[in-house]
Order: C-alpha cells, then structure tokens, then sequence
C-alpha cells in the first residue's frame, strides 16, 4: 500500500502532466493555451520521460527509506494536538493580522487584477500578506489534525477566513486546504469514489466560478461549456510549464550534471530578509530563467535540470525518504504529524508549480511556527491510539 505522500505526488503529477498531453490529443486551445505553450511531439515526449524519472525516483526513496530502518507499524495512523486556551488566542491573534494585511493591500490594486499582472507579488507588504496566509493556513491544519470534537468545523471555518485570498487571484491555499481535507479523511478510511467525485467537481465549480468572476468574462452560450468549465486546471497547469517546456527544448539552457552550488546559495539567498539583503531577487540563480515563465511558477522539474541537470531524480529520492521519515515521526509526535501533512499538501504541489526554493524557505517558517505552538501550547504528547490518533480504525466524530 503506498504512503499518503506517494499517493498524492503521484496525483500531482497526474494532475500536471495530463493536461499538457491534452494539448496535443484533444487540441485543447481555450484561453489560448495551445498557442502559449506551443508544445510538440518531441518536448512531450522528453516531459514524459522527466515525469517517469521524477516519480521513479520520490516512490523509491518513500520505499527504501533512506533515513530510518525502523519496522513498519500502523502507515497511515497520525499522533494529534491537544488544544488549549492559548492556541486559541494565536488563531485570533492571527485572524486579525491577517485581516489587517489584506486590507492594507487595496491600495496596490491586487484585487481588481491578479497580482502579477500588477508587477506587486514582490515588496514587504506582498510578502508579510502571503506570510499571513501560510500562517492561518498551517494553524488550520493543526486545528484540523487536533482532538478537538469539532475539528473539521473549525478548519472550514479557518479556511474561509483563508479564501480573502482569492480575491487577489493566490489560489495556492485554497488547493492546500483542500488537499489536507482529503488527506484527513483519507487517513479515517472515510473517502469514497462517490465522496471523491462529488468534491472533485465542487472544487473545479468553485475554481471556475472564481476565475470568470477574477477575469470579468462575459456569461454566454459558452460560458459553462465542458472545455470553459476545465479551464481552470488547463491554465495552473500548462501556463506553470511553459518553463518545463522551453528547458527541454532547449538542452544549452542547464549543464549536464547541473550546477548544484547554486541551488544551495539560491536557498540562502532567498530564506535571507528581504530588509537585510533588499537585493538578494537580483542574484538568485533560478532568476536569470524568469522569461521561461512569463505567466507566473516555475515547474519543479524544469528548476530540476537547471540545478542537477540529469541528476535531478536524486532530489526526488532524497524528498521520497524524507517524507518517509516524517510520516514514522508523526505516529509518536503530533508536531512531526503535522509537518508531515504540511510537507505532504502544501510542499510537494509548490515543489510542483514553484521549483525549489520556495518550498524550502516556507517549510524552514512551517517548521519554526509549529514549534511556537508547541512550545507555548503544548498540550499532551502521547503515542498514538485509538482515542488520540487520526488513521484506520479511528472513530469519526
């Protein structure tokens, strides 16, 4: 049986990779995505043989578990926080800075356009906005991963709070939300075909409905057509490839090992404050490939070859261990539990859409966050049973 992690990278990749091959078999052209992406039988084919070597790579890392021997025990059963008085106040002090940011946004205009369009997704108040946004985020997935009784209630309270944010048109906490959700009762045995289908086409409804209203489309005979209504996840993911497809086009763009160097000092550089080293945009490497996606992400697989050039499957397996280990972590610790399900949801799609550095800056942020929370609300650390632990066999409430 595969992890939770390997089941959903292999999703994402799915989710990715489809709609690029869509392109060529169905020659999907709404919105203009067949004639942007420019894609051809031969770049598709090297996309698919990157695709294969990626998920080869994480898959063999999550089995081998390359940082643990320990036996196997119960996979998929996760240890829970217990909240208290004091995290409560967090999650309100946090609702009202998050509040306060997006409100102090209207001035930059992010709301009547998306936020790139604007050139204003760089800047202290952009970045403390989207800092916000994870936070709350990461707070509702420990509320989710809680003993709290009414657990999934106050995630979806949360994580409406959270939508404000697509009003700008960052669609990335709404997809993290729900990919938690579904983690959660997938682990409680809860998910069925029917339950997967049913909010499969809710969530491309709501994503669409979001789009025509962000894009100001007029509504038509159509407007509502199966290719219109698709739109959305055709746009995230053929417009976040277009470096992925100029990178294989293009084999002089990135060496044959990579430049592996510059991967570490592009971590450095981009986790460094933006008020102590203003400049740090102008030096990161993965910055001089901008033009390869001039609609906003960067594909992880095309930051892949740029840094490790054919060794980029190395990266993968490395990643796949690594999730292994955390997910052993999380039966015994609640605080590994849910950066477990935070790499799981929020890193691995950002890993796919973003590249690298990204994900590694918010996971360092995710990782200190979690550990305020424990640090001033603890609660009780237990090892996982029945009453304390999310995971076959757990009770629903």
């Amino acid at each position: 049986m595969l992890a939770p992690h390997s089941l959903l990278f292999l999703g994402l990749n799915i989710l990715y990779f489809f709609p690029l091959g869509a392109l060529l078999v169905f020659e999907y052209s709404t919105g203009g995505t067949s004639a942007t992406a420019a894609l051809d039988p031969a770049a598709a084919k090297t996309i698919a043989w990157v695709y294969v070597a990626g998920m080869l790579g994480f898959l063999f890392g999550s089995k081998l578990r390359l940082f643990h021997s320990e036996p196997k025990r119960q996979e998929s059963r996760l240890c829970l926080f217990e909240l208290n008085g004091t995290f409560r106040l967090m999650c309100c002090i946090t609702i009202a800075i998050f509040l306060l940011s997006k409100i102090l946004l209207i001035r930059l205009g992010v709301y009547s356009q998306y936020a790139f369009e604007t050139e204003n997704m760089t800047g202290g108040l952009w970045s403390f906005s989207i800092f916000c946004s994870e936070t709350l985020m990461l707070l509702s997935i420990v509320v989710l991963f809680s003993r709290s009784r009414r657990n999934v209630k106050w995630f979806l309270v949360l994580s409406a709070i959270n939508a404000i944010s697509l009003l700008h048109g960052t669609r990335i906490f709404f997809m993290v939300g729900a990919f938690s959700l579904g983690l959660y009762f997938y682990l409680r045995g809860a998910l069925t075909f029917r339950r997967v289908s049913l909010a499969l086409v809710f969530l491309l409804m709501a994503g669409y409905l979001v789009h025509l209203s962000r894009s100001n489309a007029e509504v038509g005979g159509e407007t509502f057509s199966f290719a219109g209504i698709i739109s959305p996840v055709m746009y995230e993911s053929v417009f976040s490839q277009l470096s992925l497809i100029g990178v294989v086009r293009d084999p002089h763009l990135w060496q044959f090992f990579g430049s592996p160097q510059r991967f570490l000092s592009d971590i450095l550089f981009f986790s460094t404050p933006r008020f102590l080293f203003p400049e740090k945009d102008s030096l990161l490497f993965i910055a001089k490939y901008n033009d390869l996606s001039p609609l906003g992400a960067f594909s992880g697989y095309a930051a892949g070859l740029l840094y490790f050039g054919i060794l980029f499957p190395l990266l993968y397996f490395l990643l796949g261990s690594a999730a292994s280990w955390m997910l052993n972590r999380a039966r015994e610790s609640s605080f590994w539990a849910v950066i477990y399900v935070y790499f799981t949801c929020d890193c691995l799609l950002r890993i796919m859409r973003d590249g690298y550095i990204i994900p590694a800056k918010i996971f360092v942020n995710a990782v200190i966050i979690v550990g305020i929370v424990v640090l001033f609300a603890p609660g009780k650390e237990r090892r996982p049973k029945a009453h304390n632990a999310v995971g076959s066999g757990s009770p629903s409430r």
